[in-house]
């Protein structure tokens, strides 16, 4: 059997021959639907809230019409069901000519239920859906995470005619892949300072929220923070690197009191808020060295992290290796 390449590697897929932005995404949902009625029902339950009644349906893709402008996937059955998807990578929400285009659009269906579904990135579901209750739109509004798409691809996975498990399989790979934004095969390690004193009101410290939660949380796309959560994150204070952890999940938030029990009320800004994995601790006392001060957050790659004889040897070898292979050495 021939090898399929898509840039010199291996397809995993065939929804990666599709491409990875949001019309990608939203026309490998919309080929699930059309392929798996279980996959649909159970899609439709949990945004309509309940099964489909009835088998009469019809999933339209980048509809047109004479409101102007598209829908990314619009699923309906006749007087009973009308749902646009709006699909968004990252933590973005539509724009309010957005929203109102889906509104005249629903203000045309004659359906009984008529929903708007964004789809978000993983782990923005609760901090999604918390704006969109912001607006004022006649019509519910559902917050709908692709990691939820991807456990219902992989529960029907399980059984069923063989064509239609292999399908899903593929579909809740491709989506796992696309919806976390991190570069999940990234060596790296985003280095940053923990302070022993407590948070402002808070009855612990950012280390008791790092080695007794296993959580860490960081502003969204502010202050230098990046923008998208790392694969690893390395932990100093005391003058030493402490720990390592993978980043095992995220999600947006904006209180932490349901986290974090006994802190005061937040209302932040976005912070994404990680729950770290199980700690890799250095197997010698590894030093800050002279070049990492303060409150300073970088990136190092792990190897080089953990044989360094300090994180400033670490930081120094990292760009070292980096220029190297950027063709800078």
């Amino acid at each position: 059997m021939a090898e399929l390449l898509l840039h010199g590697r291996p397809v995993p897929t065939v929804f990666d021959l599709l491409g990875r932005n949001e019309n990608d995404m939203t026309f490998a949902l919309a080929w699930g639907m059309a392929q798996s009625e279980r996959f649909l029902s159970d899609v439709v339950a949990v945004v309509a809230g309940r099964p489909l009644a009835s088998g009469d349906v019809v999933i339209n893709l980048q509809r047109h019409d004479e409101l102007g402008g598209f829908t990314d996937v619009e699923v309906s059955v006749p007087a009973e069901l009308d749902l646009i998807f709006e699909a968004k990578r990252g933590w973005n929400l539509p724009s309010d000519a957005q929203l109102r285009l889906y509104a005249k659009r629903l203000d045309q269906s004659e359906a009984a239920d008529r929903r708007l579904v964004v789809l978000t990135q993983w782990g923005a579901q609760d901090f999604v859906a918390s704006r969109l209750g912001q607006w004022e739109l006649p019509y519910p509004r559902v917050a709908l995470g692709w990691e939820r798409l991807v456990s219902i691809a992989r529960r029907h996975a399980r059984s069923g005619p063989h064509a239609e498990r292999r399908l899903l399989r593929e579909l809740a790979t491709y989506f796992a892949s696309v919806a976390d934004m991190r570069d999940i095969d990234s060596n790296q390690a985003y280095v940053v300072s923990l302070s022993r004193g407590s948070i402002e009101r808070w009855p612990m410290s950012l280390v008791a929220v790092v080695e007794d939660h296993r959580r860490y949380f960081f502003p969204v796309g502010r202050g230098g923070w990046p923008k998208i959560p790392p694969n690893y994150m390395a932990f100093r204070y005391d003058g030493r690197l402490q720990s390592i952890h993978h980043v095992d999940e995220y999600v947006i938030a904006t209180e932490m009191t349901e986290f974090f029990p006994g802190v005061p009320p937040t209302d932040w800004d976005p912070h994404y808020l990680l729950t770290l994995g199980p700690p890799i601790r250095p197997p010698t006392e590894i030093r800050n060295g002279p070049s990492i001060m303060r409150a300073m957050r970088t990136w190092i790659d792990i190897d080089l992290l953990l044989t360094s004889a300090t994180i400033t040897d670490a930081l120094k070898a990292t760009r070292t290796r980096r220029s190297d292979l950027d063709g800078g050495g």
